[in-house]
């Protein structure tokens, strides 16, 4: 039976849901959903029709869909009801509101249901919901928050797994998106994602998640990457979010299976169309393959979109040094040292690009800087070890690359397949550290790469 509810209660609803582990990502299903209540508040059953469904929330013309041969409302009702009772069953086992769609219905109901049993429970997870919503902002500030409320939330019930996986999620993020070393972050990371496991309420989701978090830490700090690759595997056998395949692509391509990297991100982007960093790790694929064209278009179609998302901007910029386009490499990481002077990306582009225009000593001047970067802990020894490469420093950039190594620089991951180290490809010693390390696949070739006319 649907009640007559406060819109004020759905849209609170709607929210937790929107930032749970089923519907994080979902943006179509909540889409139906949201259309569903609109329908059920305003009484309209002939909207509630599969042809007006079909039409008003997939976007199928009137006049050529035929829901007989076309089952995509159907199919969808059936993954939207999935999602909510995966929803209802942990992450939403406090909600003040049920949402439910009956079988062989698109009437969607509404319960209003009593307050919990379980006191520490509801506000426990409501601060993971909270949470969920502060990382997904994507910036240092809303990692940090998360993991405050994920701490709030273990503090209220220290073994629930939905804050343990937040945590970890959270943790996880702030290294991958500052890019500096942090030894202690990813162990503990690691050691909530763990604890999270034995938690028998774990959601399906969120499980998968946990899972998916192991194989990042396995292959970024520990280097173990054939165990994360296979701990990927079985995670996107549970459940084959658009997050893991991009998760999993990623570990494809740091390992030179650009192909095998392809395909993944392929997966990622039909689950998740709108990711622009999907699209521009998928510029970074053809990068790290030297298909440097190519990579120029996928960046051209982030940044028209987007001009300022710094992974885009980043990339775009190392790609004109890459390809040979020393000047304007210079312009691009001067600007992004000016506006964010707080990162030490721009500092070591602009240091790359003096070394590789022959102004040694004004390169020499930006490695200083950014040593001094590192020493104050706000640059990676990876971008020190470029640098070097760029200077024909090969003793310094082994160096440096030792010291991301012992400090598990996040950066690491990139060293096999990096055009920066090219030209110290053939160096024997550069291919014993690379497996010394752990990372045994590198580009084959040492030649520089290919230049791309302007």
């Amino acid at each position: 039976m649907t009640h007559a509810v406060d819109a004020e209660l759905i849209e609170r609803e709607l929210q937790r849901l929107a930032a749970s582990g089923p519907f994080r990502r979902a943006v179509r299903h909540l889409r139906f959903l949201r259309h569903l209540i609109q329908l059920a508040q305003a009484g309209d059953t002939a909207g509630q029709r599969e042809m007006a469904l079909g039409v008003a929330v997939f976007h199928r013309r009137a006049d050529l869909f035929d829901p007989r041969s076309d089952t995509i409302v159907r199919v969808e009702a059936r993954r939207l009801r999935q999602k909510l009772a995966a929803y209802y069953e942990a992450e939403g086992r406090e909600a003040q509101l049920v949402f439910s769609l009956p079988v062989g219905s698109y009437a969607l109901q509404m319960q209003p249901r009593a307050a919990p049993a379980d006191p520490a429970r509801a506000p426990a997870m409501e601060r993971v919901s909270l949470g969920r919503a502060a990382l997904a902002m994507g910036s240092v500030d809303g990692s940090q928050r998360a993991q405050q409320l994920a701490d709030e939330a273990l503090a209220l019930r220290p073994a629930l797994g939905a804050a343990l996986v937040l945590k970890a999620s959270a943790l996880v993020f702030s290294v991958g998106l500052t890019a500096l070393p942090a030894p202690g972050v990813m162990p503990t990371a690691r050691e909530a994602a763990d604890a999270a496991l034995k938690d028998p309420s774990l959601a399906l989701a969120e499980r998968t998640e946990a899972h998916g978090l192991l194989a990042t830490i396995a292959f970024s700090h520990d280097r173990h990457w054939p165990e994360a690759l296979a701990q990927v595997q079985r995670a996107l056998a549970l459940s084959p979010t658009a997050g893991l395949h991009a998760r999993h692509g990623w570990m494809l391509m740091f390992c030179g299976r650009f192909d095998a990297a392809r395909a993944a991100y392929a997966e990622a982007r039909a689950l998740d169309p709108v990711s622009l960093h999907y699209r521009a790790h998928e510029g970074l694929i053809e990068l790290y393959a030297r298909r440097y064209a190519a990579a120029a278009r996928v960046f051209d179609d982030v940044l028209s979109v987007s001009p300022h998302l710094l992974v885009a901007q980043s990339l775009a910029a190392s790609l004109h040094l890459y390809a040979g386009r020393v000047d304007a490499g210079l312009a691009a990481f001067r600007d992004l040292a000016e506006r964010l002077p707080a990162l030490s990306i721009g500092r070591c582009g602009m240091a790359q690009a003096l070394a590789l225009a022959g102004d040694r000593a004004g390169a020499m001047r930006a490695f200083t800087a950014l040593r001094a970067d590192f020493d104050a802990g706000r640059a990676p020894p990876y971008q020190l070890a470029m640098v070097s490469a760029r200077l024909g420093d090969v003793d310094g950039c082994l160096h440096w690359l030792a010291c991301a190594a012992e400090l598990h620089d996040f950066n690491l991951v990139c060293a096999g397949v990096d055009p920066a180290f090219d030209a110290w490809r053939a160096d024997p010693r550069f291919d014993d550290f690379l497996k010394l390390a752990g990372i045994t696949v590198a580009v084959a070739g040492a030649h520089p790469p290919p230049i791309i006319p302007p």
